[in-house]
C-alpha cells in the first residue's frame, strides 16, 4: 500500500516510505507481500484502484488479495513541521491492531527515528530508550563521568571507614 503524503517531495517520500518498509521487513514479524504481487492479483480481478491510501480501500484490497493485515500511513510536512502516521489493520475485523504517530519540528531527517519507531510499534515492539531519546520523545538522563562516579564511591567508603574508626576510639 502506498502512503498518503502532503508537503514533501517525491524523493523524500520515496526515501521515508522505503525506510519504513525496510525496517518493518528487517524486524521479521510479518510475512511481507510485495506490492507488485498485490497488483498482479488485483489486475486479475480487474480492480482499477491500486493506488488507494484510505482505510476502506486498503481493507477492500486486503479482502480481494486474501491477506490478514494491511498497513496504511501518511507523511506530512508543513513549514518546518513533519509527521508520520501508520496503522496496521486486521482485514477480517476491520479494526486497528497497532498504530503509531510521530512528529518533528526541524529538518525532515529528524523524522527518520519516528519512522523507525512506527515500524517497531506496528510489529508490537516498544522502541528502545536510545531510539526514543533520538526522536526527542524521552529525555536523556545526565550521567556523570564513570571515573568521577568511582572516585565519589571510594570517598564515600573512606568516610564510612574513618567515622567508624573514630566512633570505636571514642567508645574506649
Amino acid at each position: 500500500m502506498n502512503f498518503d503524503s502532503s508537503g514533501i517531495s517525491d524523493d523524500i517520500y520515496t526515501f521515508l516510505y522505503n525506510k519504513f518498509w525496510y525496517d518493518l521487513d528487517s524486524i521479521g514479524v510479518f510475512i511481507m507481500v510485495e506490492q507488485h504481487q498485490v497488483y498482479d492479483i488485483l489486475e486479475k480481478y480487474q480492480y482499477d484502484r491500486p493506488e488507494c491510501t484510505t482505510k476502506a480501500c486498503a481493507i477492500e484490497m486486503g479482502r480481494l488479495v486474501g491477506i490478514q493485515n494491511v498497513i496504511i500511513g501518511s507523511f506530512f510536512r508543513s513549514g518546518d513541521s513533519s509527521s508520520v502516521k501508520t496503522e496496521i489493520i486486521i482485514v477480517d475485523e476491520d479494526s486497528i491492531k497497532h498504530s503509531s504517530s510521530g512528529s518533528h519540528v526541524g529538518e525532515i531527517d529528524g523524522l527518520i527515528p519516528h519512522v523507525q519507531i512506527a515500524a517497531l510499534r506496528l510489529s508490537g515492539i516498544e522502541p528502545s530508550d536510545r531510539l526514543l531519546i533520538k526522536a526527542g520523545l524521552l529525555e536523556e538522563k545526565k550521567s556523570e563521568n564513570s571515573f568521577f562516579a568511582l572516585i565519589r564511591k571510594w570517598i564515600g567508603k573512606a568516610q564510612q571507614l574513618f567515622f567508624r574508626k573514630e566512633e570505636k576510639e571514642n567508645d574506649l
